[in-house]
């Protein structure tokens, strides 16, 4: 996008602007501003700040969402649309309390309609990865503004603790449950389900889903709101064990004024990729990191692979490990898939996806035909049936490891992951 074609609606819209025209065109900070401000729709600077100093300026604690979109490339049979290819979208949401009372910083991802977002700065919540067109952009801003309001008005958080994961796993078998988000209480430490359903699926489940709520002792209430996922089209329920909860949040949701798209979007429109510095960062004078993205060299002995824009490369060792290696590594990896606590599971099961990654991108030329198989493929294997044999299959796989690759990062990190698990059998042994 060129800086023409940005009209930003706010007065830290229009000085984000200036510093742009003032570097393209290598002219005085006010003469920028008074270009930005013309661009904007205004007659000059002080006539933006007036008109948007008024009914436009932020009330409470002013909260900035942005997101990146690119256009979808177009088929060969199909003209190029006319208009922008690519662009940010920023969203003012005007909220009561500050963003971190909202929600958590660590919980931001988890919430209906937050997912891919991460808070950037206290006002500030960022979309790290390219969206699908300017109005997939939009769609994501307006279902996110819906989400703060949510938590705003209710005080509830996004679970993310296996602890109400585990009280909350009866309701995953809940008939003509869709759209479900896992909510909690930090008051009351209460918890709750919002299933946001199509109303055709909850018609259609509606007795049987009374009959296991029943069974279960789980109530529901409808409440007078819009809901997260899709206004319109799905029907907000809440579900979950304790009434006194679900009427209050219901009362607190009637309350909550529906989150509509307007005919003109009000908002600022800036070049893809160009990272938004929000109001309070700026008064803070605190620079910002760029979203991440991928990296293209080589660094310590480790090679990058994979990423886009918000998603950080993974990495790998440089020098590949010997086929053979890979062809005895393989099957001691497989036969770890049972016997240890969740987290060293978890980390032995990312270990082993990776290095189906790396064993692939190191001799899928040379092999093509096996080092597909190598790690999940192929026929099933034994597996470790007691610690002992874990402890001494364990073993083995790190002296492969050690052997089998130079020391880098990812080395290390594929080491400390066995080495974990190794520990772990040994306080068994030990007990």
């Amino acid at each position: 996008m060129i800086i023409a074609s940005i009209r930003p609606s706010t007065v830290d819209g229009i000085r984000q602007l200036a510093k742009k025209i003032r570097r393209e065109r290598s002219i005085t900070h006010n003469e920028a501003l008074e270009d930005a401000s013309r661009q904007a729709g205004y007659e000059n600077f002080v006539h933006a700040k007036r008109q948007l100093g008024g009914a436009g300026a932020p009330r409470g604690f002013p909260v900035y969402l942005s997101v990146h979109w690119r256009a979808p490339r177009e088929r060969n049979s199909e003209p190029r649309p006319d208009g922008p290819r690519a662009g940010r979208e920023i969203l003012r949401v005007d909220l009561a309390r500050p963003l971190s009372e909202i929600v958590a910083k660590h919980r931001v991802s988890r919430g209906r309609g937050l997912h891919g977002f991460r808070m950037e700065y206290e006002d500030h919540l960022e979309h790290l990865t390219n969206v699908q067109g300017q109005d997939e952009a939009r769609k994501v801003l307006l279902t996110a503004a819906r989400s703060l309001r949510f938590m705003e008005a209710t005080g509830l958080q996004p679970v993310s603790t296996q602890r109400y994961h585990d009280l909350l796993r009866t309701l995953e078998k809940m008939p003509g449950r869709d759209h479900e988000s896992q909510w909690f209480d930090p008051a009351t430490e209460g918890y709750l389900l919002l299933d946001e359903p199509y109303a055709d699926k909850l018609k259609h489940h509606s007795a049987e889903r009374q009959r296991w709520l029943e069974r279960h002792r789980l109530q529901t209430v409808s409440p007078e709101w819009e809901g997260i996922y899709y206004p319109g089209e799905c029907l907000p329920r809440l579900v979950g064990p304790d009434g006194a909860l679900l009427q209050r949040v219901a009362g607190a949701l009637a309350k909550v004024q529906p989150v509509t798209e307007p005919e003109t979007w009000p908002h600022e429109t800036g070049v893809c990729g160009d990272d938004f510095v929000s109001p309070k960062r700026q008064a803070d004078a605190k620079p910002r990191r760029p979203r991440p993205g991928p990296s293209w060299r080589e660094h310590k002995g480790a090679t990058p692979y994979g990423g886009a824009a918000g998603i950080p490369s993974r990495w790998r060792p440089t020098k590949p490990m010997p086929f053979d290696l890979h062809q005895q590594l393989a099957p001691l990896m497989r036969k770890l898939c049972v016997g240890f606590s969740w987290r060293v599971s978890q980390k032995l099961g990312i270990a082993r996806s990776q290095l189906e990654d790396w064993s692939i991108m190191e001799h899928k030329h040379q092999h093509e035909d096996a080092v597909y198989d190598l790690y999940y493929g192929g026929p099933s294997k034994p597996v470790c049936n007691t610690d002992a044999e874990r402890l001494e299959v364990l073993t083995t796989a790190r002296a492969i490891v050690e052997r089998g690759y130079d020391d880098c990062k990812p080395r290390r990190d594929l080491l400390a992951a066995l080495n974990g698990a190794i520990d772990e059998m040994g306080k068994y042994q030990n007990a």
